[in-house]
């Protein structure tokens, strides 16, 4: 962004271009002291704390019947049954708890209506049916009514809301979130589609697959593709594990389908259930018998398929930073120039991206002016003179560069000058783009959105109409991801499901958030004094570009200095 971009100016007029240390590599520590860490279980569900349901007593009154109600409900067992103790008997028979859940903050006020209860919470979100979470806007009010009957057991709930109300303390013990494997538009890399799946009931791995056969969620469905024919099914419906091999056995009408299909759904199964960290192996078959797969043995192991993952990253991939003597690779133990024109310091570029394959740069220079060119020896920058004031620039896989312009305007440059406007349909008319980053799958863009004074991280869906897939964009119906942050001035992808921000917390200063867009949640990791903007990627450090013209990270545990120069960035 442009504030940011101005930041950068100051920074590489005071800097230039330092050493960074080995912990840009994988690499195992060969020096300094063993410490002992804690013990990291295996699996997420072992972590589990089961809820323990006390049963209503005779002498309860009405207010702490609904209390006992929901508490009770966080326990799953036997269809929530200690929770339809609560109700009378045709209550329990209307009550569908599998219609959705609010998920409320805090201690919800219970006051009494008349014959009734009156329910009120904040709201921090929903799961719907389907497992998917929304988050709520900050203010939102959950509301419910409890119609109560006194009987020879004392008070009882005669009439309720289709579903469960849940505390968020409730939904981290109840609850995990596991992802579904969908398709980018070309069927060249896995996209999630995360769902919060209980974790008392069906086993893991049915539920898994039913709701992948089921198709991706309402909101992420229009970007993404799967390899399932139509109407194919459990022929069993279980998905059983015996000695770490997961038996999925779909219908005969998986027979039917053509070898490109089968290696597609085979792909998404396999990246779905190897989730599940008893699973080693897949064995796919249709009616009992066993279904072929093109390029796999059977069962498929569970590493198959690496040239689908979903982080979207080039294998080898590195950070670039910009300096006052270009702009510069991080490798192990320094940085060296990139290619070609773009590693001088004519023109000095000082708020730079990389396209997804590396190949190409763009950057804004110290006058404002944008400039894009190849990364490779006697390669030539130019500018895009048509271009307006760049505020922000991100690239759309290999080639083509989204841009941000002082206004609001998003625009796709492509590599042979040609520019097409990208429509962002689903704001609201006070409301201006102040940058957007397409995933690494090409399917969602993270945007900030200015609303009145402050700017917001949303998460809008990528919708392409052109058979070539990269040109005639529209950004679909923005949707929150957290209600926590107030303020958020840079992000990025740091996995296929996550976003690393730049932001504050109420009047806090700003550091560096990671915020799981499956569920909502935000996880604060600090920051050096006087963060500019960050850079992330799936499985490599946080950078962070500060306004003392060093880039920081903190994979020794705190934020240390790694390099003099600004702008960091990964392949986007």
């Amino acid at each position: 962004m442009r504030r940011i971009a101005l930041l950068i100016v100051v920074a590489l007029v005071t800097a230039g271009c330092g050493n960074v240390p080995q912990a840009f590599t994988a690499q195992v520590p060969t020096s300094g002291p063993i410490q002992q860490g804690a013990q990291v279980s295996g699996s997420n569900v072992d972590q589990f704390i089961r809820v323990i349901a006390r049963p209503p007593r005779p002498d309860m009154t009405e207010v702490e019947v609904v209390q006992g109600f929901l508490d009770a409900s966080a326990s799953f067992d036997g269809n929530h049954a200690v929770a339809r103790e609560y109700l009378t008997p045709q209550a329990s028979a209307r009550w569908d708890s599998s219609s959705g859940v609010v998920v409320y903050e805090g201690v919800p006020s219970l006051t009494e209506n008349g014959p009734s209860i009156q329910f009120r919470a904040a709201q921090a979100g929903s799961i719907g049916p389907n497992g998917r979470f929304q988050v709520q806007e900050p203010g939102t009010e959950a509301t419910a009514t409890f119609r109560m009957v006194e009987t020879n057991e004392g008070w009882r709930i005669d009439g309720l809301p289709g579903g469960l109300l849940l505390s968020q303390t409730d939904v981290d013990r109840a609850f995990r979130s596991y992802a579904l494997y969908f398709f980018d538009p070309t069927f060249q890399i896995l996209v999630p589609d995360s769902r919060m799946i209980p974790v008392i009931g069906p086993g893991l791995a049915t539920t898994l697959v039913r709701r992948l056969l089921d198709g991706p969620n309402e909101w992420l469905r229009p970007a993404v593709r799967t390899g399932f024919p139509d109407g194919v099914d459990l022929n069993i419906d279980a998905v059983l594990i015996n000695a770490g091999v997961a038996e999925v056995d779909l219908d005969a009408s998986a027979q039917l389908a053509d070898d490109a299909s089968r290696q597609a759904f085979s792909q998404q199964l396999v990246w779905t259930l190897r989730q599940l960290p008893d699973v080693q192996s897949v064995e796919i078959t249709s009616a009992g018998q066993p279904l072929f797969v093109p390029g796999v043995v059977n069962p498929q192991p569970r590493d198959a398929w690496p040239e689908v993952d979903p982080s979207g990253l080039e294998p080898g991939s590195a950070a670039y930073v910009a300096s006052t003597i270009g702009v510069r690779e991080i490798i192990d133990g320094g940085t060296v120039p990139v290619a070609g024109q773009a590693g001088t310091r004519e023109p000095l570029l000082v708020d730079i991206a990389i396209s997804q394959d590396g190949s190409r740069i763009a950057g804004v220079d110290v006058d404002g002016s944008l400039w894009s060119g190849s990364i490779q020896a006697g390669a030539n920058l130019f500018e895009l003179a048509s271009a307006a004031e760049p505020l922000a620039l991100a690239y759309d896989g290999p080639d083509n560069l989204w841009l941000v312009d002082a206004e609001g305007a998003l625009s796709l440059y492509s590599p042979t000058g040609r520019t097409f406007p990208i429509a962002v349909q689903g704001l609201r008319d006070v409301d201006v783009l102040r940058a957007a980053v397409p995933s690494r799958d090409g399917t969602r863009a993270a945007l900030l959105v200015q609303s009145g004074p402050r700017t917001n991280v949303l998460l809008a869906r990528v919708v392409r109409t052109s058979p070539t897939g990269r040109v005639g964009i529209e950004i679909q119906d923005p949707i929150r991801v957290e209600s926590k942050l107030v303020e958020v001035v840079d992000v990025a992808w740091s996995s296929a499901d996550s976003l690393a921000v730049l932001g504050s917390e109420s009047a806090g200063a700003l550091q560096v958030i990671e915020v799981n867009i499956g569920r909502g949640s935000i996880f604060a990791q600090g920051s050096p004094e006087g963060p500019v903007s960050l850079a992330a990627a799936p499985g490599l450090p946080t950078l962070v570009a500060a306004a003392d013209g060093v880039v920081y990270d903190n994979t020794t545990g705190s934020w240390s200095g790694r390099v003099n120069a600004a702008s960091p960035t990964y392949p986007g």
